[in-house]
């Protein structure tokens, strides 16, 4: 969504909850206390090494404000948690940081840990010693997030296996990718799966404009809306264990900011909040037949729907559809910029939502132990009569779209979506920004152009 909407940042400070993923501290002197120093150097490698997380400060043990930080001389940026980063961690990694106010004023710096990549990260250096014994972190200690929760060094074999599977994961389904696409040429096989995505696709629009109806949510949101859908083909039919998918959607939306960087709601972003968090739903429409798949619509909530109103579904089957207003008609956006919702649309966000979809389809997949190709489906509504506008750009104001819905849809060998994805990006923009000009295409090379922009 738009940079300027709540996103999951801003419902880790509304709504506290220590998981896993997410570490809450009080304020801590990262500048001269070297216990600090390695403490916190323990939590940013266990939530690496655990698929990537949160460390959010300025709360107290119970998850209250803990006042006004009181150190001067630490500023939570980029440069002082990388400067920890370096001293304690191999291999070196980048975090973000982002310094995000809650709904009763309080500013709270959030280190955004990414996942580990091909090797998990290990401690190379020591914290302080007091009677011999290093404070905070142990060099040469692997450590990973565990019930509490905690940042604790690696005890047994069995928690070494999550671990090992996502240093795997990527090269294997890359491999598995390249050698099904070149020995099956199954055209049957691929209708199949064509026709099965369209029917969980149009599943969850069905679903989705009966509940604008049923909560009389803005009629715009069923004239103006978009829905990238996509089904991931293995070759052994695997299903995903039910209880494990919220992790895994975690995860994911962790290794999709490499590509997209830091935005609002991620796609399929788990939250947490009674109201708008997932649970699982069957839908006989969906073809999933009685099996069912986790659901999250924040329509259903009256809080939540207030801007947008996000629906997606996930099935442990390899099956994702995700139903989006447009970030170009966000209300208060619009109203900074001075200009009329509904009458533009920015190029450089579709492809940047495009992008983050492809990532996520790639991620996804990496789950599977055989995954082979990954089909897209995508729909645009509400087109007309839009122009194309960018608040970073410059287009003519003739290209001016002449019809309302456009479509697009394709298979990739899961061993493209790793490098070749711009170009998946601009196969599937094609149908919408024709709807605009015949004058401009949507290269490759124009998308992979844009990617730095996102991740500033």
């Amino acid at each position: 969504m738009a940079t300027n909407s709540k996103d999951e940042l801003q419902d880790l400070v509304d709504s506290p909850n220590e998981t896993l993923g997410a570490e809450y501290k009080s304020w801590l002197d990262l500048a001269d206390s070297a216990a600090d120093r390695a403490n916190t150097a323990r939590h940013i490698v266990a939530l690496a090494n655990h698929g990537g997380g949160y460390i959010v400060f300025g709360f107290t043990d119970a998850l209250q404000f803990a006042g006004a930080n009181p150190f001067a001389k630490v500023v939570y940026n980029r440069d002082l948690i990388a400067g920890i980063v370096k001293k304690y961690l191999e291999p070196p990694f980048q975090c973000d940081v982002s310094s995000v106010a809650s709904a009763a004023g309080d500013n709270h710096p959030i280190v955004i840990v990414p996942p580990h990549g091909s090797v998990p990260i290990c401690a190379k250096g020591g914290g302080p010693e007091i009677n011999g014994k290093p404070q905070g972190i142990v060099q040469g200690t692997y450590y990973i997030r565990k019930s509490g929760p905690e940042s604790a060094p690696i005890t047994t074999a069995a928690e070494w296996a999550p671990i090992i599977r996502r240093c795997a994961m990527h090269e294997r389904a890359a491999i598995i990718g390249a050698v099904d696409a070149a020995l099956r040429g199954g055209a049957a096989g691929a209708l199949d799966t064509a026709d099965a995505l369209k029917k969980w696709h149009d599943a969850a629009r069905v679903v989705f404009l009966k509940d604008i109806a049923k909560r009389k949510a803005p009629e715009e949101f069923a004239k103006w809306h978009w829905q990238p859908s996509y089904a991931i083909e293995r070759s052994d039919g695997q299903r995903l264990n039910p209880s494990a998918l919220i992790e895994v959607l975690r995860q994911v939306n962790l290794e999709s900011k490499d590509t997209v960087g830091n935005i609002g709601w991620t796609m399929f972003y788990p939250f947490t909040r009674a109201g708008i968090a997932p649970y699982f739903e069957s839908d006989p429409a969906s073809g999933e037949g009685e099996q069912d798949f986790l659901e999250c619509a924040l329509l259903r909530d009256a809080e939540a729907c207030v801007r947008h109103p996000d629906m997606w579904r996930v099935s442990p089957a390899g099956k994702a559809t995700i139903i989006r207003d447009y970030c170009e008609d966000d209300a208060e956006w619009n109203k900074t910029l001075s200009v009329n919702r509904g009458t533009w649309l920015s190029p450089n966000m579709m492809a940047r939502s495009l992008a983050e979809f492809v990532r996520h389809a790639r991620g996804f997949s990496e789950r599977f132990d055989a995954p082979t190709t990954v089909f897209f489906r995508c729909d645009w509504h509400g087109l007309g009569d839009r122009r194309f506008y960018d608040t970073e750009g410059l287009w003519m104001d003739y290209h001016v779209a002449r019809s309302d819905h456009r479509t697009a849809s394709g298979a990739w060998p899961v061993s493209t979506l790793a490098n070749g994805w711009a170009d998946i990006v601009a196969a599937l923009a094609a149908p919408a920004i024709r709807a605009f000009t015949t004058e401009w295409v949507m290269s490759a090379d124009w998308v992979r152009g844009q990617a730095p922009k996102w991740r500033r």
